[in-house]
């Protein structure tokens, strides 16, 4: 008689180890680089579930879970993420404490549908983001394809104060890869006048603003020098929820909608703290 052998369930996540962490000018705002498993796989814009294990008692054991969208590009080795700390959150103190060589645990699968396979060849692409928002972009900015599928690419990061302004110089930096003009940064800041110096695409001290308020009285298109236009126009919104209900709202009433089934959309959305 042969006894039936039930293996193990094999873990749905795997054991990384943290490369490096990097530190913004503002200090509750940070990135964490981490070894990738050779077989994860996503598209740019999707976001991975990491894990920790909290727990002294269980120190390798991941028991708090949360989502972070994947800066890096699909074809580097490693994997970077981008987090706000919440002072009193179980999880983004934690994160930001991890120093090289420490672990971190990640899901084997990847989610999110903000990527751009939700639109069809448009002349112009917006990338509009609160805070650490933008994340879910910069793996699209990265990305060959990107440039090829559209005209123009802006990208608009909206902060309270200039320190707040991550990875700035990266997307600069990646605009050079790109077509004259092609990439446009444009940060606005809530709380400080946005100095022309933070971006080429910049040309005069500008007010503190929102970027809804901006939107309202015509001023982001005036800035960006293009017009928002349902027929050429592809629009992602990701970053604080209030921003994204509000521009949605507003986009709507413009001609702007979220694509549907067997029904390419011209508006993709995705909360993100």
């Amino acid at each position: 008689m042969t006894e039936n052998v039930i293996s193990p369930a094999e873990p749905k996540y795997t054991r990384q180890t943290v490369l490096s962490s990097r530190i913004w000018s503002s200090e509750k705002l940070f990135s964490v680089r981490v070894t990738r498993d050779p077989a994860f796989e996503f598209i740019p814009g999707q976001f991975a579930r990491l894990g920790l294990a909290i727990l002294p008692s269980e120190p390798d054991i991941p028991t708090e879970w949360r989502a972070y969208s994947m800066v890096s590009h699909p074809e580097e080795d490693a994997l970077e993420f981008f987090s706000v700390v919440v002072p009193d959150g179980k999880f983004s103190p934690a994160l930001a404490r991890l120093q090289a060589g420490d672990p971190l645990w990640i899901d084997k699968t990847s989610f999110g549908f903000l990527t751009l396979e939700r639109f069809i060849d448009g002349e112009d692409l917006w990338l509009i983001a609160t805070g650490t928002g933008l994340s879910a972009y910069l793996s699209m900015l990265q990305d060959p394809q990107t440039r090829l599928r559209f005209k123009r690419i802006i990208v608009v990061h909206g902060v309270q104060y200039a320190h707040e302004l991550a990875y700035r110089e990266d997307i600069l930096r990646i605009g050079t890869k790109y077509a004259p003009n092609q990439l446009l940064y444009i940060p606005i800041t809530s709380q400080e006048h946005t100095a022309p110096e933070l971006s080429p695409a910049l040309t005069s001290l500008t007010a503190p603003s929102r970027i809804t308020t901006l939107l309202d009285d015509g001023e982001l298109e005036h800035r960006v020098g293009i017009a928002l236009d349902p027929s050429r126009s592809r629009i992602m919104l990701c970053g604080n929820p209030a921003m994204v209900a509000d521009m949605r709202s507003r986009l709507t009433s413009m001609g702007f909608a979220p694509g549907r089934r067997g029904v390419a959309g011209n508006m993709a959305v995705e909360n993100y703290w």
